[in-house]
């Protein structure tokens, strides 16, 4: 069975700073790791303020926790003063122990060869063994699958420089993206967001079903993770009732998967 993830970005109400400025956490996700194992969760991707914006004695809460960080949710910059902000995502990679990175490029169409050539050098940074899984989001230079392709393929093997696909994604863009990169695609975020609100999964069950049956058709055998649920953006957005939702979810998925 694949292994599912929940993302602590999910039950953070301050996940875009819409709540207070800063965009730091509210929340402790610390709290929420024994009622995430509780219900199913393999392991959770780590969405980065969780660790960055806290204190040592919730990070150490973090990494004793009883689900493994599988990865870690970055937002360094790939921009030229990103540096520092990329050398800390290696650090936290090392102490988090993930086994994966997430991470999204730059939106500068004219920066694509600077953000294969830092993306390399990251690659030779981060601990060996750690999947570089890139989202190719929206707004960034690499949604456009052809370009992601060409930065994933410069910087390293498909062991190292991997990608993932948004479950909601339209069906011919998830085409698309197999076409040119289908052996790095590693990973997918479970994410139908609309305006901001995300779906109870099992009232889109067909369009689920389309999407995970069309990437088990495409080859797909990797890791998900569960990244928005629903009663995000709403009045019930707080982490007990969405980390419920993620449950409920995660039972649909993994009876798609079965």
């Amino acid at each position: 069975m694949p292994q599912i993830l929940l993302g602590t970005v999910a039950i953070e109400p301050n996940r875009w700073g819409l709540v207070r400025d800063g965009g730091d956490p509210l929340i402790r996700a610390s709290d929420w790791l024994t009622p995430a194992a509780n219900a199913g969760f393999d392991g959770i991707e780590l969405w980065e303020k969780h660790a960055t914006a806290v204190d040592e004695t919730e990070v150490a809460a973090i990494l004793g926790g009883p689900v493994p960080i599988t990865v870690f949710n970055s937002y360094a910059s790939w921009e030229d003063d990103g540096d520092v902000a990329r050398d800390d995502a290696v650090r936290w990679v090392a102490r988090t122990g993930a086994a994966g990175v997430k991470f999204n490029v730059g939106s500068d169409p004219g920066a694509v060869d600077d953000y294969a050539t830092r993306l390399g050098h990251w690659s030779n940074e981060v601990p060996d063994g750690v999947r570089l899984i890139c989202e190719c989001h929206f707004g960034t230079v690499a949604e456009d699958p052809a370009t992601a392709a060409k930065i994933l393929e410069t910087a390293g093997t498909p062991e190292r420089t991997q990608a993932l696909v948004h479950l909601g994604d339209d069906p011919e863009l998830l085409r698309a993206k197999f076409e040119h990169h289908g052996g790095r695609i590693t990973h997918v975020h479970v994410n139908f967001l609309d305006e901001l609100h995300a779906p109870r999964l099992r009232d889109i069950e067909s369009d689920v079903r389309t999407r995970v049956d069309l990437l088990r058709d495409l080859g797909f055998d990797g890791t998900w993770t569960i990244e928005f649920a629903h009663g995000l953006n709403t009045d019930n957005d707080d982490p007990a009732f969405i980390l419920d939702s993620a449950a409920n979810d995660l039972s649909l998925l993994r009876e798609l998967l079965s």
